[in-house]
């Protein structure tokens, strides 16, 4: 048996991928599974290897050597059962800690959107998590009265001049008191932190004054 091939595959999965691979779940339970049968083997092999030291103990009650150890034979076996079960954990836990890092990251890049071709590769567990993470998130910059999601970067200026390149945006209030309709193809002046979060989703455009027509 080739142990702790399933978990290799996980983390596979995520070398391979430009960004994150559909969430493996048959990968994610034959792994689990794995490691329940060596966790029940290295169980029957102590429970064994128990007995057999007991009975070796019993009979003969002179002897110094090997009262109540686990005979040498029976060590090597354990040995590698314990090894296949903290390997497989391993992978587990790496496989999921590198995709929460992922969604934590794309949290900030979206501010909260969850696109539909993302939502499609993950499991019910991993967008409620970004759900709660988003939650998390929003209360934080409530509580402190700040808007952590705007200027991620240092702003140059505070006008940014955005292309619409996504329809259905519709109106837009600024941070000037007026409001801009984001009709498909139309250019703009506006406030970096009214459209931070729509350049970040990719609906605007950001333009540099030479590309401006």
């Amino acid at each position: 048996m080739n142990y702790g091939q399933r978990g290799r595959e996980l983390l596979l999965d995520l070398k391979r991928s430009d960004w994150l691979p559909p969430y493996n779940d048959e990968g994610v339970r034959a792994t689990l599974q794995e490691i329940s049968l060596h966790f029940d083997e290295l169980s029957d092999q102590v429970e064994a290897a128990n007995s057999a030291a007991a009975r070796a103990s019993g009979g003969d009650k002179g002897s110094s050597s090997g009262g109540g150890s686990i005979p040498m034979e029976s060590r090597p076996a354990m040995i590698l059962h314990d090894a296949a079960i903290r390997r497989n954990k391993r992978c587990l836990l790496a496989y999921h800690a590198y995709r929460m890092d992922k969604l934590r990251a794309l949290r900030w890049e979206t501010s909260a959107a969850l696109p539909p071709h993302v939502r499609s590769l993950l499991s019910e567990a991993e967008v409620d998590f970004f759900t709660e993470y988003d939650r998390l998130v929003s209360r934080h910059c409530t509580a402190i009265d700040l808007d952590l999601n705007s200027d991620l970067t240092p702003p140059e200026e505070d006008l940014v001049q955005v292309r619409v390149v996504r329809s259905g945006l519709g109106r837009i209030a600024t941070e000037y008191g007026g409001s801009v309709e984001l009709d498909l193809g139309t250019t703009h002046y506006l406030p970096r932190g009214d459209v931070e979060h729509l350049i970040r989703q990719g609906a605007l455009q950001q333009l540099d004054g030479e590309e401006h027509a």
